[in-house]
């Protein structure tokens, strides 16, 4: 191993002329670059040592899933799960083995806002990859709590990132362009829970004044409340929120508009079903797709 640069190593001094001539070169050595300096200031002026510029340095995100793969129950040829929405209800899924949804993965999203705030309307996701999902290369802004912290806009249109960790979910709300104030994103911050069950799923909950939709409310004339995506990216993107008197006529889901590929819908059991992607692979989902409501 090579030794430190700044390492001492003892040695007898020269005897003799030698050790004259080297004294002297040292002296040289230090006379003139004090010798320039005080030739070149003006009288009683202050010598300036700049400081050496630190080092930037850039950490990369760890890529974490961030979803969650459920084990299946099995049942002639079909796949049963047991499910959990954000907001702690659940549902028993079953379709045909060979939709392979467990396999795809879920991940749960809702929405958000601060009472008397208006305009504080915001959407709460789990972004593929977490942190390195938000990130995209760089720098985190700052913290704002011991697990929120503050990130680049994820897209020109957008304003910056909100992350929380709930371990181990990252949650993200990506804001409006206009953004909002230091002290509403602590709000946020300070007032949105989670918990994990025992089988994976995230459970969230709010202190006001922050408040989460409920099942089946609508802002903006979109579904609002608490959801679970199998899926999506080049895949099939299925969604599943629970809607009580849920009417498909009456229901716009705009994550599965804005993908402008093949869509489906229907209602099972009180939860609003809905499928984007390729037309026969969407057309068995909802065909084959069982849902019952367990609580």
């Amino acid at each position: 191993m090579g030794g430190d640069p700044y390492d001492i190593i003892e040695a007898k001094a020269p005897r003799g002329p030698r050790r004259w001539i080297g004294l002297a070169a040292l002296a040289a050595l230090v006379v003139v670059p004090v010798g320039f300096l005080l030739a070149g200031r003006e009288p009683g002026a202050v010598p300036h040592v700049q400081a050496p510029e630190p080092a930037r340095t850039v950490a990369t995100e760890r890529e974490v899933p961030n979803l969650l793969h459920p084990r299946p129950r099995h049942r002639n040829g079909r796949e049963i799960l047991d499910v959990v929405f954000p907001d702690g209800s659940s549902a028993e899924i079953g379709y045909p083995a060979e939709l392979g949804l467990a396999r795809l993965g879920v991940r749960p999203a809702t929405t958000g806002w601060l009472d008397g705030v208006p305009d504080s309307y915001r959407r709460l996701t789990t972004p593929q990859g977490g942190p390195a999902g938000v990130s995209r290369g760089q720098p985190m802004i700052r913290k704002l709590t011991g697990k929120v912290t503050l990130w680049q806009p994820m897209s020109p249109a957008e304003g910056e990132t909100l992350l929380f960790a709930f371990d181990p979910w990252y949650v993200a709300l990506r804001d409006l362009k206009s953004g909002t104030t230091f002290e509403q994103r602590l709000l946020w911050a300070r007032n949105l829970r989670g918990k994990v069950t025992g089988d994976g799923h995230l459970v969230l909950t709010a202190r006001p004044p922050l408040r989460l939709a409920v099942p089946g409310q609508i802002v903006g004339g979109e579904q609002a409340g608490p959801q679970l995506w199998f899926g999506g990216a080049r895949e099939t993107l299925l969604v599943l929120a629970p809607v009580p008197g849920c009417d498909v006529a009456a229901i716009e889901l705009s994550v599965i508009e804005q993908r402008q590929r093949f869509s489906a819908e229907a209602c099972r059991d009180g939860v609003y079903v809905a499928a984007s992607g390729e037309r026969g692979h969407v057309e068995r989902t909802i065909a084959g797709l069982t849902v019952r409501r367990t609580a």
